[in-house]
């Protein structure tokens, strides 16, 4: 059977809203959706903004079956059909995110506060934890086969979406739906701020003037499939997935490893799986998270990995407009890529103020810029100096 893997569905939460509707207005026009904290208390925080979803009852599960509602309807996947069921039925689950904070939050609260308030203290927290993220979408959808959940940071969710392609490609599975997700909560708002890592007014990678990253919503769900299974129901692929690396340089908790490594590692890893010279790439989407170390180290990088061909690759950072979604941006950002391929379209960096010392590739910084996309590559780090690539391919690339 072709084990070649196919992307045929997705879907997608950013702080702009449900879908992609709003793209083309939005992250590739370059705006950005940086505003003031509404949904808990800044006032004693150094940062006060962030990238919050307008979207009312926001939740992982909203968000998980909001995601999964909108790839399988793309991917030509109806619960309610029983030939369908019979194959989401085997379908496994990957689920990059960090746990709902939210209710893990008040379990804590609960358990160690309740005796001052004559509440009764909660016997569990397996609800909260982040493999309960997986069973819920399992359960959605009806999956009785394995599910996994990631909570590698960063590069969470692009590592889960990895793991489906691995189980795809040695026959484990012939269909599975790989994402994750990141719902904004205060704690770990307040934890980025402590650490004095967010900027103050927007994010500006690869830019001089930089000062930080911001963080918000956000959520993807992909689905993904053997060319096979996809051609016997009929179903039209998107893009291939054609290869994903993933390292772990462990340099420092929070630091990435100065000259990029580790990101090194895991694109070549990338671009070996998939038979690919350094020539065929044409865009990446970087991890740019804005930060003063982030960049350089990522820019140096590309510049190992590519040589002289990294001064004409087109590379963007999309959260300069979306904000850092954590668990989720890995997802996020592959549903950005594949949206770029689809319109031939790469997406600017916003808020760029000019260069800084060493930061001279080709960012796309003066807007949307046109140019037909047959191989991309998506960039995630995280900490603990965690690194994924994704790469994906056009179906029309002959």
């Amino acid at each position: 059977m072709d084990r070649t893997v196919v992307i045929t569905g997705y879907g997608v939460v950013t702080p702009f809203g449900r879908g992609t509707a709003s793209f083309a207005s939005t992250i590739f026009a370059g705006k950005h959706q940086f505003r003031a904290i509404q949904g808990f208390d800044v006032s004693h925080t150094y940062a006060k903004r962030g990238a919050e979803a307008d979207i009312a009852g926001k939740s992982y599960e909203s968000f998980a079956k909001q995601c999964t509602d909108d790839a399988l309807l793309m991917a030509g996947l109806d619960k309610r059909i029983s030939s369908d069921q019979d194959k989401l039925r085997k379908a496994a689950v990957a689920v990059g995110n960090l746990g709902d904070g939210i209710r893990a939050e008040e379990f804590y609260r609960a358990r160690f506060m309740s005796d001052k308030h004559n509440g009764t203290k909660p016997t569990g927290i397996a609800e909260r934890n982040p493999f309960a993220q997986a069973d819920l979408v399992a359960a959605y959808i009806g999956s009785e086969a394995r599910r996994l959940a990631f909570t590698n940071a960063c590069v969470a969710s692009a590592n889960a979406i990895g793991y489906g392609f691995d189980l795809i490609r040695s026959g484990r599975a012939d269909l599975v739906l790989a994402g994750g997700i990141n719902v904004l909560h205060p704690l770990v708002y307040y934890n980025f701020d402590s650490s004095r890592a967010m900027a103050d007014d927007v994010v500006r990678p690869f830019s001089a003037e930089r000062t930080g990253l911001l963080i918000g919503d956000g959520a993807a769900m992909l689905v993904m499939e053997s060319e096979a299974h996809a051609r016997a129901r009929s179903a039209m692929p998107i893009a291939e997935l054609c290869g994903w690396g993933i390292s772990a340089d462990g340099y420092h908790i929070t630091r990435p490893e100065p000259n990029g490594e580790g990101l090194v590692r895991s694109m070549r890893m990338a671009l070996k799986q998939a038979s690919c010279a350094v020539e065929e790439i044409d865009y990446v989407n970087a991890h740019g998270t804005g930060t003063p170390l982030n960049d350089i180290a990522e820019t140096r990088a590309m510049k190992k990995m590519f040589g002289e061909h990294a001064y004409h690759i087109p590379v963007s950072s999309t959260k300069s407009t979306t904000g850092h979604m954590l668990e989720a941006t890995g997802a996020v950002e592959a549903v950005i890529s594949l949206y770029a391929m689809e319109r031939g379209m790469m997406p600017p960096t916003a808020n760029y103020v000019g260069p800084d010392e060493e930061l001279d590739l080709d960012y796309v910084t003066e807007g949307p810029r046109s140019k037909a996309l047959h191989t991309v590559l998506s960039n995630s780090c995280a900490f603990g100096g965690n690194n994924c690539s994704l790469l994906f391919r056009r179906r029309d690339a002959g």
